[in-house]
């Protein structure tokens, strides 16, 4: 993604380098740049580091080496308040409370911003409630908001996930293969209105796959393999992806 204009530059990541133990890097040296308000895909086959380089930009592990920004603040400067109104991170395995409602999932997102005294208690302010009410009409489930987590489908639980990000206003969402366990069809579908939610709440998103029959949701294509990243191509996907097919 070179090219683009700093004032552009949604999060940049320099040099980043991980290794959980010894010198067995992970990620090595690893520099990209996300454009602000665009959906961008990372693509990797598993065990690639998709997770790991995902965790080291929302800011819950450390690199030994290098260092990462939105809109030019240092993630590791920042407290944990300021991180999440910056950073929105949904991991593969989502991080719902099952025996909360729908509704109670997407307002822990505002927690943040809320005393955490009336919030255990049950009290949000109505702008609070109102705003995660929008969020669920967003992904097309605020019918549901009412609804036990352990009740809904998977992929009504997905868009959950998605509803509670969106009500921190991030300006960055990394999303980790969060789609992976649906059907072809309900995931595009969600993808889909992660773009609309992107063009709507000019947010950034960046989403690691590996399905590579969802590459064209993104608007731009990162692929990472042996610990380095590299920018991808629409092209060289679908040939992979019909080399796949014929073997």
């Amino acid at each position: 993604m070179s090219g683009i204009d700093s004032n552009d530059i949604a999060l940049r990541a320099d040099d980043i380098s991980f290794a959980y133990h010894d010198e067995a890097w992970v990620l090595k040296d690893v520099s990209l740049a996300l454009p602000r308000g665009k959906l961008t895909m990372l693509m990797g086959p598993s065990g690639s580091g998709k997770t790991t380089l995902l965790k080291v930009l929302a800011g819950i592990i450390k690199p030994q080496h290098g260092h990462v920004a939105v809109l030019n603040h240092a993630i590791e400067r920042q407290n944990q308040k300021k991180l999440s109104s910056l950073i929105g991170y949904i991991p593969q395995q989502l991080g719902l409370v099952r025996n909360l409602t729908a509704m109670e999932n997407v307002l822990m997102g505002a927690l943040g911003r809320c005393g955490h005294g009336k919030t255990l208690l049950g009290f949000f302010p109505r702008q609070e409630i109102e705003q995660a009410r929008a969020a669920l009409d967003l992904m097309g489930i605020g019918h549901k908001g009412s609804e036990m987590v352990f009740r809904m489908s998977g992929g009504e639980r997905q868009r959950v996930a998605i509803a509670r990000t969106l009500v921190q206003h991030p300006q960055v969402v990394l999303a980790d293969e969060f789609v992976s366990d649906l059907d072809l069809e309900l995931a595009s579908e969600i993808l889909e209105r992660m773009r609309r939610a992107a063009a709507q709440e000019k947010i950034t998103f960046l989403m690691s796959m590996h399905r590579v029959g969802l590459r064209d949701f993104g608007d731009h294509i990162l692929t990472l393999n042996n610990g380095q990243v590299a920018l991808g191509s629409t092209n060289s996907l679908r040939s992979q992806s019909s080399s796949e097919s014929s073997s």
